[in-house]
């Protein structure tokens, strides 16, 4: 859907790439063409958009047209890959309606139109399992730069902080459920996946919302609990639990995981029993 040409500095030889598909081709051609200092992760949109820039961001399609009128100027070349990436891999059933609304410039922003494929995404499911899991937490004071681990008081005083930093991490991420899915081997029947944090009996606990086209089978259930306990020992998507989250304590790090033979990922029946009076109270799994 877009493509970038870099011309090269003789001013006679130039190569047309596709940003979702070639990126890395993107890359070698800028240091074959001896632009050794610019990087795809530095190179803005704004740039690009330079009258006789040497490297040219631009769209094969109506539909790209639209997707380059929405892109904020700040952006990275990597970050349109992202988009195009989002856009062109999107299910089969949502691909006209989604190409439709560019060529209508039914977006202002990036952001609306991650929303809206989320929101399109959702509503193919008939059903919705949530899978709920112990959070850990480590923090690092202000004061003293000291890192150690931190309680359940601590993870429920700053539940907005941590829900606003999550949203953060998926706000571009429209693929996670492609990856579980495969891992889980469910075909398409995994169509979104989305993490949060819930308080139940005054402790915070991992929320991981999937949303399915039918019911799954106990096997697959099963299968798709791996496939989220291994992203979740994996940091959530690019590393969720390597990035601060500000504080007043100080700097506070979440992880979905942990290597404790206390470790669960439970469905909402199995949550609900878990929780019961009659297994006895737990706090932070």
């Amino acid at each position: 859907m877009l493509k970038v040409t870099i011309k090269h500095p003789n001013g006679q030889d130039e190569a047309t790439y596709d940003v979702a598909t070639e990126y890395n081709r993107i890359y070698d051609t800028l240091q074959e063409y001896g632009m050794t200092r610019v990087s795809p992760f530095g190179l803005r949109v704004e740039d690009m958009r330079k009258k006789d820039a040497p490297i040219r961001l631009h769209a094969d399609s109506d539909a790209g047209q639209g997707l380059l009128r929405i892109i904020d100027g700040k952006d990275t070349l990597y970050d349109v890959r992202i988009l195009d990436e989002s856009v062109s891999d999107v299910r089969e059933e949502l691909r006209d309606d989604l190409e439709q609304n560019l060529i209508h410039e039914q977006y202002e922003c990036t952001e609306d139109l991650y929303d809206d494929i989320k929101e399109m995404l959702k509503s193919l499911a008939a059903t919705k399992e949530t899978f709920y899991c112990p959070l850990t937490a480590n923090i690092c004071d202000h004061e003293y730069g000291n890192y150690y681990e931190t309680s359940n008081d601590v993870l429920v005083d700053n539940k907005d902080a941590i829900e606003e930093a999550i949203a953060r991490e998926q706000a571009t991420e429209i693929n996670m459920a492609v990856y579980v899915g495969d891992h889980a081997e469910l075909g398409d029947k995994l169509v979104f996946a989305e993490w949060d944090v819930t308080e139940r009996r005054g402790t915070l606990y991992g929320k991981i919302d999937c949303y399915l086209t039918e019911a799954l089978s106990p096997e697959e259930t099963e299968r798709l609990k791996d496939a989220i306990s291994g992203q979740n020992s994996d940091g959530l998507g690019e590393g969720f639990e390597q990035r601060e989250i500000r504080t007043d304590e100080g700097d506070l790090y979440v992880s979905f995981w942990h290597s404790g033979d206390d470790y669960f990922l439970h469905t909402q029946d199995e949550m609900d029993a878990y929780l019961s009076p009659g297994n006895g109270m737990k706090f932070g799994g």
